[in-house]
């Protein structure tokens, strides 16, 4: 199981091109909400690259540091948070973990407020939603989530630290355990 979550660094941006390419179009559609072509997602992701500093990712890699699962932080007026994850990587809990760590960067950075939209079939959104007790509400077959986040504590620090540190080692473990990632 791949159970570490790493900040993306924005020169990377393209794995997460590859990524929403890479999702089938079930999960395409819970992400986006429609039916989004590739040149649609080459369009957004240009949007991405070209404003990083507005845009935060953090995910979960297989053995080849390829994106399988990823939470996107968007920063451009109202914090906005969104996730995908690979149809073969579904049902092992990446969107908690993910969720979990970008709430977590979110409380440390001082962002508190934001909003989330999906499917109002989204059940395992909707799920992760009120784990996090965040507030859902239904329109016109779309959920608005409202995320009103606590303060950070001395452990949410602590914690975001851990989490960064433990997710270099394990990129490093495996980007010299693969030596073909290094041409990546």
């Amino acid at each position: 199981m791949h159970t570490t979550v790493r900040r993306v660094l924005s020169h990377e941006y393209g794995k997460y091109r590859a990524h929403l390419k890479a999702l089938d179009a079930d999960s395409k559609m819970l992400r986006f909400g429609y039916a989004i072509t590739d040149s649609g997602i080459d369009s957004l992701c240009n949007s991405f690259e070209a404003r990083p500093n507005k845009h935060v990712l953090f995910a979960i890699e297989n053995e080849k540091l390829e994106f399988v699962a990823v939470g996107h932080v968007a920063l451009d007026g109202e914090m906005e948070l969104a996730f995908s994850v690979l149809k073969d990587y579904q049902g092992q809990g990446m969107g908690n973990l993910l969720m979990k760590r970008c709430i977590q960067w979110c409380r440390v950075k001082n962002i508190r407020k934001g909003c989330m939209v999906c499917l109002t079939s989204n059940k395992v959104i909707r799920h992760l939603c009120a784990k996090y007790d965040i507030t859902i509400e239904n329109e016109h077959g779309e959920t608005l989530a409202n995320i009103e986040l606590a303060w950070p504590s001395l452990e949410t620090y602590m914690k975001e630290a851990a989490d960064s540190n433990l997710a270099v080692i394990d990129y490093l473990q495996k980007r010299f355990a693969n030596p073909l990632a290094l041409l990546n």
